[in-house]
């Protein structure tokens, strides 16, 4: 029996030694033209591979097509895709955990890497030649402690999407500066419209003003530093912040009710082509927001919107720009590690992104990322995707969205202001208000442990 099994494993070696040199010709620019199988010993046992991911199809029906060329490749490998809900972290406590599992740069993603719930993943990046692949910045967001442990698959971005007519209409182009900008945001206010919409119910949504005010007058060394809880909320930066966006709803910028407008109605207040049968209460021009905030709306509306990069303000300071990073991880405990980083390898590879961006662009669907490698067929990406990949990799630095890396008690905080600033009363709030909540916030926070170490 001991020899019987010993000689089991000693071909499942062999199966996992071949699959990995396989894929590491795969992952180098010229394998992805191979078209040889791996070779496998035999005898080599089934395994599956257990593959946690959001259940949303956003993200389930593209992957199918890269999971099915996985299998074809390694066919003694069942990759058994499970959905989880919004909250990952739960499925990285189960036992066992999933054998790799999709996630975001943000709060969940550095709480496990510190508590010690990731898997060193140096050894996928080394055989995907992922560093010359993905480039610094994707290189250094995946390193908790000195060690990678996560491999980037993709990324969204944000934007000021606007309405093409409009802009048309009064000889508007897109402004690089804030000078610009509030010239287009007067020259709509004198002729009664309303420049810009915001998304109050939101706070994901809403909070980009934040993340893009702080990295243009504060620049993102800074704003990083807030993100990981050592900046102090009664810092005079943080003030300057929020005078600025209080100055912008007090000068009308924004719509009148931005607590009542949900992200939906954000966008629809962009539209002109509904007619008579108006989407939203209050016509805007211009909004700040994510590409995925398009994905409800019909082709027919989407294709009146454009977008540019959220415009210079200090030129002193580099250019920061917030993205969603998502990516493998594998977990620490995942029963079948070499498996896991075989899967995730390809999953990050070339080939797999471009048979993914291939079914999103089938589907005709608003929903994009860019893919994070640099040998990635640029001609397969939407007008809109290649925008949104020179604006983001062109960056000198990439955050998370604020919301996505809030710890709990400081969530909790910001919530609490959004509320009162966008309410429409005779009582405002006060800037020194605000500072106090979410200074308490973090100090809840600190307390607490919520801020990754």
């Amino acid at each position: 029996m001991r020899l019987t099994h010993f000689l089991r494993l000693k071909a499942r070696r062999y199966v996992v030694v071949t699959l990995l040199l396989g894929l590491a010709g795969l992952l180098s620019g010229c394998g992805r033209e191979r078209e040889e199988e791996f070779l496998f010993a035999p005898d080599s046992p089934p395994v599956t591979l257990t593959y946690a991911a959001p259940g949303n199809s956003v993200f389930s029906e593209p992957e199918e097509v890269a999971i099915e060329r996985f299998q074809a490749l390694a066919p003694s490998i069942e990759v058994d895709r499970q959905s989880y809900g919004f909250n990952a972290g739960n499925s990285l406590l189960e036992t066992p955990p999933p054998d790799v599992m999709l996630m975001w740069d943000g709060n969940e993603l550095r709480s496990a890497a510190a508590l010690g719930l990731l898997s060193d993943v140096s050894d996928v990046w080394t055989e995907g030649n992922l560093t010359e692949a993905y480039g610094r910045r994707f290189r250094d967001m995946s390193r908790f402690d000195g060690t990678l442990r996560f491999v980037p698959a993709g990324f969204n971005w944000t934007g000021i999407y606007y309405n093409k007519e409009v802009f048309e209409q009064f000889g508007f182009t897109p402004p690089t500066t804030w000078e610009e900008f509030e010239l287009i945001c007067d020259t709509l206010l004198a002729n009664g419209i309303t420049p810009m919409s915001l998304a109050g119910q939101n706070p994901f949504i809403s909070l980009l003003w934040f993340d893009y005010l702080n990295l243009r007058l504060n620049g993102p060394e800074f704003h990083r530093d807030l993100i990981v809880g050592r900046v102090d909320f009664y810092d005079v930066r943080i003030a300057l912040v929020w005078e600025f966006w209080k100055s912008l709803l007090d000068r009308g910028y924004f719509v009148e009710r931005p607590g009542s407008t949900s992200e939906m109605n954000s966008m629809t207040a962009l539209i002109r082509g509904d007619g008579d049968s108006q989407l939203s209460w209050e016509k805007a021009v211009m909004a700040l927001a994510p590409q995925f905030s398009l994905s409800d709306l019909p082709p027919v509306f989407a294709e009146e919107l454009d977008f540019f990069q959220f415009p210079q303000i200090d030129p002193n300071h580099p250019m920061g720009e917030v993205s969603v990073v998502f990516g493998y991880v594998i977990p620490a405990d995942a029963p079948n590690r070499v498996e896991a980083g075989a899967f995730a390898g390809f999953m990050g590879s070339a080939e797999a992104h471009e048979l993914q961006i291939a079914r999103i662009g089938e589907a005709e669907t608003n929903i994009g990322y860019v893919p994070v490698h640099r040998e990635l067929d640029r001609e397969l990406l939407s007008a809109a995707a290649v925008k949104g990949d020179q604006i983001v990799t062109g960056a000198d630095e990439i955050s998370p969205p604020l919301f996505l890396v809030l710890p709990d008690s400081m969530r909790g905080s910001f919530n609490q202001v959004l509320r009162r600033l966008f309410l429409a009363t005779s009582n405002p709030l006060e800037v020194s208000e605000i500072q106090a909540t979410l200074e308490e916030g973090r100090q809840r926070a600190v307390q607490n442990g919520e801020f990754p170490q």
